[in-house]
C-alpha cells in the first residue's frame, strides 16, 4: 500500500511539471497533457449534460410537461443546420438561447457591477478614508464604462477619461490573475511538490529546466562566437 501512495504521488508530480513545462516552451508533454485534461473536461460535461437532457427534458417531455416540450423541440431545430432546405428554421432556437442569455445576463450584471458601485454613502462623510473609497470606486465605475463607448468620438477629455478606466482593468486583471495564482489549488499543488516524495521529482524537473536554460543560451550564443572568430 505505502509503495502505490509512493508511485501515485510521483505520478501527479510528473504530471504537475509536464503542464508546468509548457512555462518554459511548447512540448510534447505540455501537449498530451492540455489534450488530456481537455478530454477529461468534455467527457465530463458531456456525461453531466446527456444526463441533465434526460432528467431534465426528455422525461418531463414524454409525461407532456409544455415547457420541456417546447425546449425540446427548440433544441431538435438547431440540427436542422445540416439540411440545406432547413436551415434557416436553426436560427430561431438561436435567437431565442440570445435573447434569454442576454437579458439573465443583463439583470444579474447591471444591479450587482453596475448600480452597487455607483450606490456610495457620501463623499463627504466623517470618515475620510472611506470618503476616498467612495471617490476612487464611483470614478473607476464611470471611467471603465466609458471606456467602452465606441458609438462617438472620443475626444481629449473622454480619451482620458477612458484610458484611466484602462487603468482600472488593468489593476482588477492584475488582482484577479494574483488571487488565482495564490488561491487554493496553486498554493496545494506548491505544498504537494515539495512534500514525500514529490520534491525529488520536483528536483529532477530543476535539473531539466537549469540544462535546458543552459543549452538554449549556448544555442543563441553559437552564431555570435562564430561570427567573431
Amino acid at each position: 500500500m505505502e509503495f502505490l501512495i509512493g508511485f501515485f504521488t510521483v505520478y501527479f508530480a510528473a504530471i504537475i511539471l509536464m503542464c508546468w513545462s509548457v512555462l518554459i516552451k511548447s512540448n510534447p508533454f505540455s501537449k498530451a497533457m492540455s489534450n488530456l485534461s481537455l478530454g477529461l473536461m468534455l467527457a465530463f460535461w458531456l456525461k453531466g449534460c446527456i444526463d441533465a437532457l434526460i432528467k431534465d427534458v426528455l422525461i418531463p417531455a414524454s409525461q407532456g410537461n409544455l415547457a420541456r416540450l417546447t425546449v425540446l423541440i427548440l433544441g431538435l431545430l438547431m440540427f436542422l443546420r445540416f439540411s440545406k432546405a432547413l436551415t434557416f428554421t436553426s436560427k430561431w432556437p438561436l435567437a431565442v438561447l440570445a435573447g434569454v442569455g442576454t437579458a439573465i445576463a443583463t439583470k444579474g450584471a447591471i444591479p450587482s457591477m453596475v448600480l452597487a458601485q455607483l450606490k456610495i454613502g457620501s463623499f463627504a462623510g466623517p470618515n475620510i478614508v472611506d470618503n476616498i473609497n467612495n471617490i476612487i470606486i464611483w470614478g473607476g465605475c464611470v471611467a471603465t464604462l466609458i471606456y467602452f463607448i465606441f458609438s462617438i468620438e472620443r475626444g481629449p477629455v473622454l480619451g482620458a477619461i477612458s484610458r484611466v478606466g484602462q487603468v482600472f482593468m488593468m489593476l482588477s486583471f492584475g488582482t484577479v490573475f494574483g488571487a488565482l495564482l495564490t488561491g487554493t489549488n496553486v498554493m496545494a499543488s506548491l505544498a504537494f511538490m515539495f512534500g514525500e516524495p514529490g520534491r525529488y521529482v520536483a528536483a529532477i524537473g530543476a535539473v531539466i529546466f537549469v540544462a535546458y536554460v543552459i543549452i538554449d543560451i549556448r544555442k543563441k550564443l553559437a552564431p555570435v562566437e562564430k561570427a567573431t572568430a
